[in-house]
């Protein structure tokens, strides 16, 4: 009897809480299509709220153009009645326009028609209603209607349109326009709101009394007070209200919400039906649901019964492992179903022929199994089991062609029956699993292992996983680093290692045995730049990949390309360094063949050792650059780095500190050489040069002090330390001592940097004095290495009035047919040219050639190094324009060339 009473209070409580849901439900509906229907009519408002006051302000007011007639006609001090009269009359002809009136001040000067209305002529602005003080207090149009006219014998109804006449914030007057009420009511539109469905009410709030006034309704005495409305100001505030003549719910709405109620009762009830009778079929099948059906196995729960009596049972300890084949769904979705269902039968056979003790084996769900093992093992053989039976759950998958296998992870526990129940140990077990995994989560150790490639390491090896996306991505990780390390590290032109494998490499050797010596060797192939100036690109990358296949005799793979001519190899030989050095100069006996031509390469080579001479491969790297710096600037083809090489290093370190000091400091010396103008027979121009004390009387070498300043990125604040120095001695001294031009060194850095042009004028004007007293002086070979970006700003520098000249021109780079196309103004001829003049007949002819191309092309020729008269003569006979030398004067301070220029 209980039972019924509690089936039967159950039924009801399920009917009442479907009565519930489904008024619920149609109560939510009903309010949806309310908010819907309400938010048209708000469009539709917003719609004709604007059409209205488009309407009344703009299209049927007539008003505002009178009033800007009558205010022309004040400003321009005519009768503005008159102007007034002839602007309304053609308006009157119109039937809508049943009075216009103008205002002049606060008394009406005219209004017409006169027949009907004359009689108020002169009256003043109380004499009529509120709203034409309104327009005057409010300084703008006002709309009022539908009103009856004062005066008016037929009583006819109409809007008014009163426009002030206002002039900087003054009232002045107005001007009246009555129309008939009909017709603006019919350029309003509101008829349509009727043939959309909707009830409409326009009204306004009178400003004297506050009150309601209709202005126009379809429905007279509805209630509105459900209607949506909008509210605008003419500027008294008027209202427009709308709502469906049918309601917000239509007859057939309601209807269908009925019907819609009926339905989701019938419908939930059906639903409980199916829940219900669902639920029973599930107990019923949960309490046979035992066994897999797909492996033969036991499921969770009978895994857990079967379990649980064993632990009962006491005696032989279990030990319980769990299995998890992870990424088991992607796998089955490429073998496909048929290979998943013999696969999923064949574990009960492997089950059965691997494990030979007492065992249970449980599915718990696609992926994951457990097995109960009835036997002593200790770990070991734990360990041993796990890993037997993870290799029998084996599932061999194909990926793109290539086999693959998806192996199981596991994890073990020792089941004792004071744990609790075998529901509990097997949910530890499973915790123990996924924080076993989550320790060695694959994408973290992805994720560190891509932290070691960043930081350097070169052992890194991304490994397989159970995961098959896990392990295509491990495979890509180890593809594309190959990839990038071979970017990295190697040069993409002729396929060796550059810098940064030299560095990696040489760091590897140091960390395996920081006590194993080795030998570094540098080979710079001497004036390498003029195989590629004279004959192509092409030819230049034949000679390397020649020099590439004879260093990598002795070097192997320990060789590098450091720059562009300049090789690095590493020796583990141990053989002597000059020894070395000079097997390395017989690869170069031969002549290297490029193309059709036959070259004898000049190296230079430099050496230093490990540990001697650096424990890291940087110190190493700048030492051996340092030992191979100092063979060029002394000519040598062997230079093995030693302590000589560390005293140029701290001189180097030396200067440069002093440099940066004295320019600092304003204490960096500019001395001046002047240069005579053979045709004048006067110094007219000068070249500036800095001078930087050694602080031992002397001066350090201006060449090594500019080479320092470049190699160190500080050559464009000496530049401009000299420059402006140059100029502001120009300014003070130029004149007085006959100087037309100061020539100032230009460093290609200098040059070639953002905006050069513009910071040099810059400096030059900020100095006070003309850029054409300027000359700025550029090396040939530099300027053709880089006219391209060197072109852009000489040209300004150029336009500006800045001389531009050439100097070292005859080096060897000079082409007479090229100094068309060269951007300058002035050829300074090298003193190798020079010095050769009367020795040489060829050097003779040679610089009377260039001074004729250069006379063709409008430049202007100086001859450097001129130191004995000899010399001198024979130049001069050659037609220069300038010879500047010691024949003449050395270099010197600026007081002594003021004492050597003055008259």
């Amino acid at each position: 009897m209980k039972k019924r009473i509690q089936r039967a209070s159950a039924y009801i409580f399920a009917v009442l809480l479907v009565f519930a849901v489904s008024l619920t439900s149609i109560l939510l509906v009903r309010g949806a299509i309310v908010d819907e229907r309400q938010r048209e009519a708000e469009n539709i408002l917003f719609y004709y709220r604007e059409k209205i006051v488009l309407q009344l302000q703009g299209t049927v007011n007539e008003a505002t153009a009178l009033a800007q007639t009558v205010h022309t006609a004040q400003s321009a001090q005519a009768d503005a009645s008159a102007w007034f009269e002839t602007a309304a009359v053609p308006l009157l002809q119109r039937p809508e326009v049943c009075m216009v009136a103008l205002f002049e001040g606060d008394i009406l000067g005219l209004i017409l028609p006169q027949d009907k209305y004359g009689s108020l002529d002169g009256k003043e602005l109380r004499d009529f209603s509120y709203i034409y003080t309104m327009s005057k207090v409010v300084k703008e149009l006002v709309v009022e209607g539908p009103v009856v006219l004062q005066n008016d014998p037929e009583g006819q109804e109409v809007f008014l349109f009163l426009q002030p006449i206002v002039e900087e914030g003054a009232y002045l007057g107005q001007v009246a326009v009555a129309l008939d009420r009909d017709y603006v009511l019919g350029q309003l539109g509101l008829e349509n709101l009727s043939a959309q469905g909707y009830d409409y009410e326009l009204w306004r709030v009178e400003p004297q009394n506050g009150n309601k006034e209709i202005v126009a309704s379809s429905q007279a005495g509805a209630d509105f007070s459900q209607a949506q409305k909008t509210a605008f100001n003419l500027p008294t505030q008027w209202t427009l209200s709308i709502q469906p003549r049918s309601g917000w719910l239509s007859v057939g709405q309601r209807l269908g919400l009925a019907l819609l109620c009926i339905l989701i009762q019938v419908l939930l009830l059906s639903l409980l039906f199916l829940l219900r009778r669902t639920l029973r079929q599930n107990r019923l099948l949960a309490e046979a649901g035992r066994m897999d059906q797909a492996t033969g196995l036991c499921s969770r729960k009978g895994f857990t019964a079967a379990l649980d009596g064993w632990l009962h049972e006491g005696g032989v300890p279990v030990t319980l492992f769990f299995f998890s084949l992870e990424g088991y769904a992607q796998a089955v979705r490429l073998i496909g179903p048929d290979k998943e269902e013999e696969y999923l039968q064949s574990i009960r056979p492997r089950l059965n022929d691997y494990i030979r003790s007492p065992f249970l084996a449980g599915r718990l769900d696609e992926s994951s199994y457990l097995v109960a093992l009835r036997e002593e093992m200790d770990e070991q053989k734990r360990d041993d089991f796990a890993k037997g039976l993870s290799l029998e759950l084996l599932l061999q998958v194909r990926i793109g062609g290539e086999k693959s296998f998806l192996m199981a992870r596991y994890q073990y526990l020792c089941c004792t029956p004071d744990q609790g129940g075998a529901a509990d140990q097997i949910s530890e077990l499973i915790r123990a699993y996924y924080r076993q995994v989550a320790a060695e989560s694959p994408v973290r150790m992805l994720t560190e292992k891509c932290r070691q490639l960043i930081e350097g390491k070169s052992d890194v090896v991304f490994d397989e996983y159970t995961d098959l996306e896990m392990m295509e991505l491990s495979k890509t990780f180890n593809r594309y680093r190959r990839q990038v390390e071979q970017l990295a590290y190697s040069d993409p032109v002729f396929s060796v290692g550059n810098r940064l494998k030299f560095l990696r490499d040489t760091n590897m050797l140091i960390s395996y045995d920081k006590k194993r010596q080795f030998s570094l060797f540098c080979v710079d192939i001497c004036s390498f730049s003029q195989y590629n100036e004279l004959f192509s690109a092409e030819i230049g990358d034949e000679i390397l990949h020649e020099v590439l296949r004879r260093l990598s005799r002795p070097f192997g793979s320990y060789l590098y390309r450091i720059n562009g001519d300049v090789f690095l190899g590493v020796s583990l030989s141990g053989e002597g360094s000059a020894s070395f050095a000079d097997r390395l100069q017989s690869l170069f006996a031969e002549p290297v063949v490029a193309g059709a031509l036959s070259f004898t390469l000049q190296v230079r080579i430099s050496a230093c050792m490990y540990p001697e001479h650096g424990k890291t491969p940087s110190e190493l790297l700048d030492h051996i650059q340092s030992a191979l710096r100092f063979a060029k600037e002394s000519d040598r083809v062997v230079t093995v780095y030693n302590g000589q090489l560390d005293e140029m290093i701290h001189t180097e370190a030396d200067i440069l500190r002093r440099l940066k000091e004295a320019i600092q400091d304003g204490t960096l010396e500019v001395w001046y050489q002047p240069i005579m103008r053979l045709c004048e027979n006067r110094y007219t121009a000068a070249e500036a040069l800095s001078r930087l004390p050694d602080g031992k009387g002397g001066f350090f070498s201006a060449g090594q002090v500019i080479s320092l300043a470049e190699r160190n990125g500080i050559v464009e604040e000496l530049g401009d330390y000299v420059l402006r120095r140059a100029c502001l001695f120009m300014r003070e001294h130029g004149e007085a001592l006959g100087l037309t031009r100061m020539g100032v060194n230009l460093s290609v850095q200098q040059l070639l940097v953002g905006n050069s042009a513009g910071h040099l004028l810059n400096l030059i004007r900020s100095t006070g004095i003309d850029p054409r007293l300027v000359t700025l002086e550029i090396t040939e070979s530099v300027l053709i290495q880089s006219i391209d970006q060197a072109a852009q700003a000489l040209e300004k520098l150029r336009q500006a009035g800045v001389h531009i000249a050439l100097d070292d021109f005859g080096v060897g780079y000079s082409s007479l047919n090229y100094l068309s196309n060269l951007p300058a103004d002035i050829i300074k001829i090298d003193r190798s040219l020079t010095r050769q003049i009367l020795t040489s007949p060829k050097q003779d002819a040679l610089l009377k050639s260039i001074v004729k191309m250069a006379a063709i092309n409008g430049l202007s020729v100086v001859a450097e190094g001129v130191e004995t008269r000899a010399e001198q003569q024979a130049i001069a006979k050659s037609c220069v324009h300038y010879i500047q030398g010691y024949f003449y004067a050395r270099p010197m301070p600026e007081e002594e060339l003021r004492r050597f220029l003055s008259p």
